[in-house]
């Protein structure tokens, strides 16, 4: 995972929290289901720290995927308060995206989110 980005044993944020999270990624779900086997895509919570660079994050995953043939997928929705990045698989049976909120005052860590139909093994080299 890049600097900045941790998989947490369980979902690390509180109500408040976690009601941002799902008003950011669940228009995004929304898409991805429209463009892949909904049955196949799940969601991998994970923790962004606020001082973490963003873009840095957000060029790890694209150096990877598109590497691999992907193709960003530039018209995922975001709210007011998150940022989205995803990509789909040459073949169009595979996406992966991310979607992260943007910190409010005090927030030490965030949630980044992301929704794909790779399998564990692989989603967790990304």
């Amino acid at each position: 995972m890049p600097p900045g980005v941790t998989a947490p044993d369980e979902y690390a944020f509180g109500d408040d929290v976690a009601s941002r999270d799902l008003r950011a990624s669940g228009p995004v779900h929304d898409v991805l289901v429209e463009e892949v086997d909904a049955d196949r895509l799940r969601n991998l919570p994970l923790v962004l720290e606020v001082d973490a660079d963003v873009a840095a994050v957000r060029g790890a995953y694209a150096d990877e995927l598109v590497g691999r043939g992907w193709t960003s997928m530039p018209d995922l929705p975001a709210g007011d308060d998150a940022w989205t990045q995803g990509w789909i698989s040459a073949d169009g049976r595979d996406a992966l995206a991310l979607v992260a909120l943007d910190p409010e005052e005090g927030e030490a860590h965030v949630p980044l989110t992301v929704l794909t139909t790779l399998p564990d093994e692989v989603a967790d080299r990304s």
